[in-house]
């Protein structure tokens, strides 16, 4: 079974954890988006997301072997620095390629 890893990122250590995957022999690549984040917390907002209401953030999802998420964790870890970073870990039932080369020299044969 795989997992899915969803990390909410700050913009402003964004760079920080697209090198701290990259550095990851385990981690053979990751999807990231801009997205907005809504809370309560609104002290952790700036006074310009305060007035937007939501704060803009980097959503990072890393499919991995559940085996190694705690490794994972460990090594992102320090991009978060003093901040905290949240994270939700998602079971994959299934995951794979569709289409492509090898789907159609197989139907060809």
């Amino acid at each position: 079974m795989t997992e899915l890893l969803v990390l909410m990122v700050p913009r402003e250590v964004h760079d920080d954890m697209v090198d701290a995957l990259m550095s990851l022999p385990a981690v053979a690549g990751f999807t990231v988006a801009a997205v907005s984040g809504f809370s309560r917390e609104h002290s952790r907002l700036s006074l310009a997301e305060q007035v937007e209401g939501s704060r803009r953030i980097s959503r990072f999802e890393v499919l991995h072997d559940p085996a190694l998420r705690p490794t994972l964790l460990a090594a992102l870890a320090p991009v978060a620095g003093r901040d905290r970073l949240r994270y939700w870990v998602q079971a994959v039932l299934e995951s794979g390629h569709i289409g492509g080369r090898a789907n159609a020299a197989a139907r060809v044969t």
